[in-house]
């Protein structure tokens, strides 16, 4: 059953959803395709391994952190334009109720005015009256 209501404000969510964006890879992950450096003492070849394991790490991290603001500012986008739409349809939802009570009242103005307009002693002209050929003939 979907909701009967909406609460969202989608000119906030316009503007959030225009302002997130990812910022740009930091140019230290560009190290990422050196090969590690083996020369040295043993800890130094050691702490090249972990760099380019942890540069990596950190670069997978944030690929998937810009994914998720790329798929959260498209979420945030569509729901406000669902909004929107939703606002849309209920607007004109309610304008049709409104002309279809606007019409049941001036029917109604009508009837009573049509009703009430009749002097109490003359016969109502609204109703068919019958043609001289269709009376019953009195017999003698």
């Amino acid at each position: 059953m979907p909701p009967t209501h909406i609460s969202g404000d989608t000119e906030a969510m316009n503007a959030y959803s225009g302002q997130l964006t990812a910022p740009p890879m930091p140019p230290s992950l560009a190290r990422l395709g050196t090969p590690p450096n083996l020369t040295g003492m043993f800890e130094g070849i050691a702490m090249s391994v972990l760099d380019k394991a942890a540069t990596a790490e950190l670069a997978t991290f944030l690929t998937k952190i810009i994914e998720d603001l790329v798929t959260d500012s498209a979420k945030v986008k569509a729901a406000a334009a669902g909004y929107t739409a939703a606002d849309v349809t209920s607007a004109l939802e309610l304008a049709a109720a409104g002309v279809k009570v606007v019409k049941q009242g001036v029917d109604l103005v009508k009837q009573l005015a049509g009703s009430q307009a009749l002097p109490s002693g003359e016969p109502d002209t609204t109703k068919p009256t019958e043609s001289a050929g269709d009376a019953p003939q009195p017999t003698v």
